[in-house]
């Protein structure tokens, strides 16, 4: 038996709140749901896990991904899962190149890891070309 109903969302430890929130919002496509000043929740779409920045505090460090091994894995949209590193690519944003079409990782302007995946992408043999 869980506690739990799902994960509500997902925090994201920020330097600089305003660059952040256009980062996410031009690159990512998300939009601005709650905006509490220091700490902005932006919404992926209706009923999904919401992503929120959370300004630091002064003199306080960013965490790294690669100490803590936690980071985010975005839900790819089916639609996008052929364009979307290339997008990323396009507009400068840092990407694991090594990973696959669907399945890779890349980097916001902080330095915060995240993951894209398209889930069913290792069990539907129609997405093994986006592998």
């Amino acid at each position: 038996m869980s506690f739990f109903k799902g994960v509500y969302q997902v925090n994201i430890r920020v330097r600089n709140i305003k660059n952040a929130v256009n980062w996410y919002e031009e690159m990512l496509g998300l939009h601005v749901t709650k905006d509490y000043g220091g700490t902005v929740v932006l919404g992926v779409g209706e009923g999904q896990t919401a992503i929120c920045l959370i300004e630091l505090k002064e003199g306080e460090e960013l965490p790294s991904a690669d100490v803590s091994g936690s980071y985010p894995v975005l839900h790819l949209a089916e639609k996008h899962a052929e364009t979307f590193k290339n997008e990323l690519r396009e507009r400068c944003v840092s990407v694991d190149e090594e990973a696959g079409v669907a399945h890779f990782k890349f980097y916001d302007p902080e330095g915060n890891k995240l993951e894209a995946y398209l889930p069913g992408l290792y069990e539907k043999e129609e997405y093994a070309h986006l592998r």
